[in-house]
């Protein structure tokens, strides 16, 4: 892959960056390793995005720290199944990829849980640290997020 000539005039100085506290997960799900990193591939996908490699350490008993490195930059997921908590990480450069993507296919594998969702633009084409959307979340398995 070194190799490979990239245009990187499609991804430009601009991302999405998406950081997501999530907690009240299943406490029998949370320690699913796989299943965790099954969702996140998946959405992965789903954002357009293409997934390079996987770090991964696990934790004993339970518990994770991964990280997916993109084309377009990275994933990373921190489990704290004692806690019932993840925190997640998930950053595109460009405008090709739906990061948010990412995180709602994570939170669909989850079923309900809370989750508090920063959406930042990044880069040249906004002014640094611009905030689109922030706030306190309840998610139920089968309804649209609803404010808590």
């Amino acid at each position: 892959m070194a190799d490979q000539i990239v245009d990187q005039s499609i991804f430009g100085f601009t991302g999405t960056h998406v950081l997501s506290d999530i907690t009240n997960v299943d406490p029998l799900l949370i320690a699913e390793n796989g299943v965790i990193l099954d969702a996140l591939r998946r959405g992965v996908d789903a954002s357009g995005a293409t997934l390079c490699g996987l770090q991964l350490e696990e934790f004993q008993p339970v518990g994770m720290t991964a990280v997916l490195v993109l084309s377009e930059s990275h994933v990373s997921v921190h489990t704290y199944p004692e806690q019932q908590a993840i925190f997640v990480d998930a950053f595109t450069c460009g405008t090709r990829c739906r990061p948010e993507l990412i995180l709602e296919t994570l939170l669909e594998t989850l079923g309900p849980c809370e989750h508090r969702t920063s959406v930042i633009h990044r880069g040249a084409a906004t002014p640094l640290g611009t905030l689109r959307e922030t706030g306190r979340w309840r998610r139920s398995a089968r309804s649209d997020p609803q404010p808590a």
